[in-house]
């Protein structure tokens, strides 16, 4: 059973993923595309070829017209059409033009004339004409009504009531074309001229449009009906197919459209004596053949690919996974107690780094097991000395408080003024939790601090106070602007001069950062100091130096008694790294130390209020 929070089983799948998924895209776009062209190929060739077979039925059907109007173009015939079979010259005239009509054309059946002012009938069939007098108009030729011209759908053929030597075939089929004969310029009519056609006049140009084995090819009359098929049963019929009233719909004399699987081509013909539409039918399978094979062979080679891709995955997760489920092995045995096991491999690769690296981690975690025993006794030890070193700041508050409230009973308001911020320094000081403090609170310990400072060298500086409201809820670590201020008179404040000065500013950035800049106009940092403190901070910021002891935190060049060292520590480690601060000259002279604070990388602990 596949464990699917395996790397092994997770790797296998991932790469049988890789293969499979392009593979499968790209065989479905090919045959898109394939299938597409194909399709568009298709047409093109077959609308062609339709519209060759348009403009040959075309010429045919007009030389049929033109056979028809023959009845016009000879005067003779037309005024035998006056005089009854009686006059032989008349009906030799009729004889010879019918047989002239029935030779002209190739695939004429038989021609009928019946004259009406005669009641005479004639019929050219198998090469003899016959006559006959005092007669109807043939009961099965359809009313023309006012129409001069009209194409019979096909049926089977008739002799119009004449006897002939050979009979045809029930089964035969024909398609005929009636003219009025007309008096011209009038519309009286004199006669009719019937022209039967074997369905040859159709399939001699239709079987070169088309496979029968394969495709289907319909000329279509203008009410519909099945004048040339391939399946002979639809000739002659009505066609009730949806896609013959799309066209009829459509009103275009061609296109092209795909339709329950099959893909329909028509060509309209126009001619002076038809309004018909050829249709083609092909099967989309049939075209798409060729384009379905070769997703066959997409698919064969898919699976041959693909068993090639399993086997290749199952080697190389074996290859990698291996050692990784052997360095899961040592962990678990460090888990069970076995801090001493061997872990060594021989590889160069990033597995073998790995090995090494836990091998050097568990060497380190080994010397802090023994360095933690060390520091549990010394922790014991300052836990002590921090319970004495209690007993003295509460004492000194306390007297101070003291001393501040006789002074206030002898009416020295400045005395009490300044013992009150010193007793407030001593008790911002003592209570050293550890936790942050807002910042409004660290500036109001340094404003005391300046007011005792002021006393001292009797308001020889002037000290500038410009703070955003939004920046003092901001927590900051305790003492942490203290010493940079402490600094300035330790090292930097010049009391000969007269134009002293102590700047504290903040401002806020943006919403998630804000700045707090210490500056004056002291003495300054020598530059090689300064670029040693660089230089050391620099180097502290490396994950691979080790913290310094106290004593050289010490003795750090321009350091206090927590030290700038101690500060960039400080701001560090309370805001995880995303805080700062920078240190520079100022020309000509002075000092200016900006912190930098993210309060996105606030630590999660509580704030002394």
């Amino acid at each position: 059973m596949l464990n699917w929070n395996s790397i092994r089983t997770k790797l296998m799948a991932l790469m049988i993923l890789a293969a499979i998924v392009p593979t499968t895209f790209s065989m479905i776009i090919s045959y898109r595309i394939t299938t597409n062209s194909v399709k568009e190929r298709a047409v093109v060739e077959n609308m062609n070829l339709l519209y060759q077979g348009r403009v040959n039925l075309e010429n045919d059907l007009e030389e049929l017209n033109r056979n028809s109007l023959t009845v016009y173009s000879d005067p003779e015939f037309f005024r035998s059409l006056h005089y009854s079979h009686q006059n032989i010259n008349a009906s030799g005239r009729q004889s010879a033009t019918l047989q002239s009509i029935h030779h002209a054309m190739s695939g004429t059946r038989q021609v009928y004339l019946y004259v009406d002012g005669q009641m005479e009938a004639t019929l050219f069939a198998q090469d003899i004409a016959r006559r006959t007098s005092d007669v109807e108009l043939y009961h099965e030729i359809p009313d023309l009504g006012e129409r001069a011209l009209y194409i019979q759908p096909p049926h089977p053929v008739h002799t119009y009531g004449f006897q002939l030597a050979y009979p045809y075939q029930s089964d035969r089929k024909v398609f005929t074309l009636y003219r009025a004969i007309q008096r011209v310029p009038d519309a009286e009519r004199l006669g009719l001229l019937a022209i039967d056609l074997d369905l040859t006049f159709f399939s001699r140009i239709g079987n070169q449009l088309f496979q029968p084995e394969h495709e289907r090819l319909y000329i279509l009359g203008e009410e519909g009906h099945v004048m040339f098929a391939g399946d002979d049963r639809l000739i002659g019929q009505p066609i009730q197919e949806d896609w013959y009233s799309r066209i009829k719909e459509s009103g275009e004399a061609s296109g092209h459209f795909e339709q329950g699987g099959n893909i329909y081509l028509y060509n309209t013909i126009h001619t002076a004596i038809s309004h018909w539409t050829m249709v083609k039918e092909i099967p989309s399978s049939y075209l798409l053949g060729s384009a379905e094979k070769a997703a066959f062979i997409n698919i064969l080679l898919l699976a041959v690919s693909l068993l090639v891709i399993i086997a290749a995955t199952v080697w190389i997760s074996i290859h990698i996974t291996a050692p990784i489920r052997e360095l899961v092995g040592l962990m678990s045995q460090v888990k069970s107690g076995r801090m001493t096991v061997d872990i060594s491999s021989e590889r160069k690769d990033e597995i073998g780094i790995l090995h090494r690296r836990f091998g050097s981690m568990m060497d380190t975690i080994n010397n802090l097991i023994l360095r933690e025993y060390k520091l549990k006794l010394a922790s014991r030890t300052n836990q002590l000395r921090a319970l004495q070193a209690q007993v003295n700041p509460h004492f000194m508050n306390n007297a101070l408080q003291t001393i501040g409230t006789l002074a206030l009973e002898h009416n020295m308001k400045r005395i009490y003024s300044l013992i009150s911020a010193l007793a407030r320094m001593m008790r911002y000081s003592m209570y050293n939790t550890g936790k942050p403090v807002p910042l409004a609170a660290e500036l109001d310990h340094i404003k005391d601090y300046i007011e005792l400072q002021k006393e001292r060298f009797e308001n020889q500086f002037d000290f500038r106070y410009d703070v955003d409201e939004s920046t003092l809820p901001v927590a900051i670590p305790k003492m942490l602007i203290h010493p940079l201020v402490e600094n300035y008179f330790k090292h930097g404040m010049n009391p000969l001069a007269e134009d002293n000065y102590l700047s504290i500013r903040s401002r806020r950035v943006s919403a998630d950062i804000i700045q707090i800049i210490v500056e004056d106009n002291g003495s300054g940092m020598p530059e090689d100091k300064l670029a040693a403190l660089k230089e050391h901070m620099l180097r502290m910021e490396q994950p691979e130096q080790e913290p310094l002891p106290a004593s050289a935190e010490d003795e750090q060049p321009f350091g206090s008694g927590i030290g700038l060292v101690n500060i960039m520590t400080r701001l560090k480690l309370y805001y995880r790294g995303k805080s700062n601060f920078s240190m520079d000259n100022i020309q000509p002279h002075g000092f200016r130390v900006m912190l930098t604070i993210n309060v996105e990388g606030e630590p999660d602990e509580g704030v002394d209020r």
